[in-house]
């Protein structure tokens, strides 16, 4: 993990104790940028989601990595970008869940936006928080 200053970067194995690791670091920048406790709660959740989808659905078959730059814009707000260079999205039939994490990272984030930047797959979830 580096922070210099108003950017994050994080680099750890698409692992599942990966995923704490993750939200701590982000929410630890944000806060120390002067983001108020009820928008971290937000970044916290809508981060957490993020990165156990890269976990869960981007490495479900082979080891991989994920990163994280966490960037802090001239106006104040923060993006943050979860990447893996897993299989891309896919339908996962075998979830137990209900599929409630793209709906719940749109709700707390002020825009969201998913690609899959190269052919050979790849997950990007860019998240887009305003200060207040």
């Amino acid at each position: 993990m580096t922070a210099q200053g108003n950017r994050l970067a994080v680099s750890v194995p698409g692992t599942p104790e990966a995923v704490a690791e993750i939200r701590s670091a982000v929410c630890q920048f944000a806060q120390s940028r002067g983001f108020p406790a009820e928008k971290v709660e937000a970044i916290k959740l809508a981060v957490s989601e993020a990165a156990t989808n890269a976990v869960l659905h981007g490495y479900s078959d082979h080891a991989g990595q994920i990163t994280v730059v966490a960037e802090l814009e001239d106006s104040g707000a923060l993006q943050v970008v979860i990447a893996d260079r897993g299989r891309g999205m896919l339908p996962h039939r075998d979830s137990e869940g209900l599929g409630l994490g793209v709906p719940i990272m749109t709700t707390l984030a002020d825009h969201v936006e998913i690609t899959s930047p190269t052919s050979q797959g790849g997950t990007e979830v860019h998240l887009h928080f305003h200060t207040g």
